[in-house]
């Protein structure tokens, strides 16, 4: 008995030694096991910015990815057995447990960083923003005298002059005409007659807004670099589809553009400073859009020549014809128009010179006769009407061929506005909000033609004086 009491003392260690090891080992293998399915974390404590992100969690379902879920460029399509469908292989989407908010709820987000097998997923780029309005960056507004910045350099626009808006009184009475058709019988020893000035009946009241009209008209040098910029060619089509000008040919001897099939050039020297004529109303339009202005509208030119207020006047100097300050027929047909710097004795007020004869002046509005019968009384800016009833467009000022009668500033004549004529041109005008006009006085100083740089007209012959 002593000898069995002894020998399950001196065992006790043993078996307490077996319990041990047996209880270290279950729980290893225990900490393994959970180790291996992610459910114990061995490392450094997690740290609370870490912890805020909340934990990852594998969701493995049968649903395909959507397309935007993985990079195109490295997802690869999983192989499926024969006669089994694709959709039927699974794929794991992974999302992101953000931590519990306030009100005791997850919200969980697809994972924008990894897809199930890692590869980085590639973001679509963010649209930019839809512009609101039209885009004007590539046609910016035009300084007076200056070139616009996509434009040659040997196109160098007339000087603009600021003209201060206000109502004047548009059109002639019945007395002006009668005046106008008497002188012109006696004084011109012309022959005209009162339906001529008809379409200018009745006088009506218009209110023009602040614009600005160029001081000179278009020139030849200014014109013929416009046609070099357009290119090879463009005088045939390229304003508005239809024809830019007459070149000097057979047909059109009174036109002193020439095209040689690579340029254009001038075909007498004296007309470098002259207006241009023999150009059509879409030529004159695609000039003044293409330096990044326009063509005045009828009721714009008239005030610019008439004036406004105490200050109405039949010509742009006066209320009496000089034939020193204007280029007409009488009193004598000088053969042909003079610079566009010519006549200053003959400006308005505001420094515009040839207002009154030289060329006549293309502008924007279609010719009806009838329009100032049923124009609106009191109109602000009025453009005419929508359409010519004989397809014609208004030409202002008369000419170096006309009688003064067509050079009183309430004279209104037309013209197809496909058709070239020798004895029209025009001028350019531009909204003052979208210009910075040049003052009469810094104009003329800048050079007899108010030209702030020579333009490039190559290859021009040495002729000296204009044919008669």
């Amino acid at each position: 008995m002593s000898s069995l009491r002894g020998r399950t003392r001196d065992s006790s260690w043993q078996w307490l030694l077996i319990g041990i090891v047996l209880g270290l080992g279950c729980s290893g293998v225990m900490c393994l096991a959970l180790y291996a399915v992610n459910y114990l974390h061995i490392g450094p404590p997690t740290t609370p910015d870490t912890a805020a992100l909340g934990t990852t969690v594998l969701v493995v379902t049968t649903t395909p990815l959507p397309a935007t879920a993985t990079s195109p460029a490295t997802a690869s399509p999983a192989p499926t057995k024969a006669g089994s469908s694709a959709n039927a292989a699974p794929t794991v989407t992974v999302f992101q447990v953000l931590p519990t908010t306030d009100s005791g709820t997850n919200v969980s987000v697809p994972n924008p960083t990894a897809t199930f097998d890692g590869t980085p997923i590639t973001s679509a780029p963010t649209p930019a923003p839809t512009k609101v309005g039209p885009d004007t960056s590539a046609n910016p507004p035009v300084s007076g005298g200056t070139t616009v910045a996509t434009l040659a350099p040997s196109i160098v626009p007339s000087p603009l002059i600021p003209l201060t808006g206000g109502s004047f009184t548009m059109g002639t009475t019945t007395k002006e005409m009668q005046q106008a058709v008497d002188d012109c019988a006696t004084r011109d020893k012309g022959h005209c007659d009162i339906n001529m000035a008809s379409d200018a009946f009745p006088p009506h009241q218009v209110y023009i807004n602040n614009f600005s009209l160029e001081q000179y008209e278009v020139s030849y040098d200014q014109y013929i670099a416009f046609l070099n910029y357009l290119g090879p060619s463009s005088h045939l089509k390229q304003c508005g589809g239809f024809p830019c000008a007459a070149m000097n040919d057979a047909s059109h001897q009174a036109s002193y553009i020439k095209f040689n099939g690579t340029q254009y050039t001038l075909t007498n020297a004296i007309y470098h400073n002259r207006p241009v004529a023999n150009v059509t109303w879409y030529g004159a339009d695609t000039y003044c859009k293409t330096i990044g202005r326009r063509l005045p509208s009828e009721a714009e030119w008239e005030y610019a020549a008439r004036g406004s207020g105490q200050s109405e006047r039949l010509y742009p100097w006066g209320n009496d014809w000089d034939p020193t300050k204007a280029r007409t027929s009488r009193p004598k047909n000088e053969g042909g128009p003079d610079t566009v710097d010519a006549f200053k004795t003959g400006s308005t007020p505001e420094g515009i010179l040839n207002l009154a004869g030289n060329v006549a002046e293309w502008v924007n509005d279609w010719y009806d006769p009838g329009y100032y019968k049923n124009v609106p009384p009191n109109g602000i800016d009025p453009t005419g009407p929508t359409s010519g009833s004989n397809g014609t467009k208004v030409a202002r000022g008369g000419s170096w061929d006309a009688l003064p009668f067509f050079a009183r500033a309430v004279q209104r004549q037309d013209f197809d506005p496909a058709g070239v004529f020798p004895a029209v041109g025009f001028r350019c005008a531009a909204d003052q909000n979208l210009s910075q006009p040049t003052s009469a006085a810094g104009a003329s100083s800048s050079g007899s033609s108010g030209q702030t740089q020579p333009l490039t007209v190559p290859d021009q012959p040495t002729e000296t004086s204009a044919p008669r």
